[in-house]
């Protein structure tokens, strides 16, 4: 029997495969990372301070480097499609403050507005 075909909520919207980053101090921050996020999917990193989810958010992102591995977001390699892939993410930095009785959807416009996006659903 065959698999189901995979529709485009199956497919990874976010993929990582095997990726490490060590710093030039020699700390390991991450060390063979595989994870899969799929469009539709809500996803949380959780862990004590140190664990890495900080390394691995800004290697996703393209703020840092990859030391090993690669990392895909909506088909685009991180590396080779630098740019093209960039424009597909959008961070919400934690330090982010503005008006503090902001919603949700006025926080992420606003974070969309410095990156050069419309402030668009």
């Amino acid at each position: 029997m065959q698999p189901p075909p995979r529709t485009d909520l199956a497919l990874p919207v976010i993929s990582i495969s095997n990726l490490g980053k060590t710093y030039a101090s020699g700390l390991r921050a991450l060390k063979d990372v595989n994870l899969e996020v799929r469009k539709g999917e809500i996803f949380a990193l959780l862990g004590p301070n140190g664990a890495g989810k900080t390394t691995l958010i800004n290697v996703v992102c393209g703020i840092a480097t990859a030391t090993s591995g690669s990392v895909r977001v909506d088909g685009g390699d991180i590396r080779r499609d630098y740019r093209a892939t960039r424009s597909k993410i959008g961070l919400v930095p934690q330090e982010l403050h503005t008006d503090m009785f902001e919603t949700t959807w006025g926080t992420v416009s606003f974070s969309r507005g410095l990156f050069g996006r419309p402030p668009g659903p």
